[in-house]
């Protein structure tokens, strides 16, 4: 897990996907950087290190707002929590489109149709 004090959206989805073991293309990291503008979290609104704006709680994690996103209490533990959520078993699909690495579409439609509540949003390579 990074230790990182900071990351830009593209260095999380290059972690992110390193830390996965899912292939790191340049379609998966357009979908990753595509899924973190669509949700907002950390850099778009107060889900600190939590991009991708999962509920999980962590120990020093607190809800941002109704639906639970956590805001973490740092890089490491938000990032623990996102590999956890997207380990779970509720989101092959996901998982499915980003192990195939080359369609950013894909990933989309798949976190679209998927319970993890985020909106349809473009992303391509």
């Amino acid at each position: 897990i990074p230790g990182g004090s900071a990351y830009t959206p593209h260095t999380w989805a290059v972690a992110l996907l390193t830390a996965t073991h899912l292939p790191l293309t340049a379609c998966n990291v357009a979908a990753v950087t595509g899924w973190e503008n669509a949700e907002g979290g950390n850099w778009g609104n107060s889900a600190t290190a939590n991009p991708l704006n999962t509920t999980l709680p962590e120990p020093g994690s607190h809800a941002i707002n109704a639906a639970g996103v956590q805001a973490y209490p740092s890089w490491p533990v938000g990032f623990a929590a996102t590999v956890a959520t997207l380990s779970n078993g509720d989101y092959p699909g996901i998982l499915a489109a980003l192990r195939a690495g080359d369609d950013a579409g894909a990933v989309a439609a798949e976190v679209g149709a998927s319970r993890w509540g985020t909106g349809d949003f473009p992303a391509s390579c």
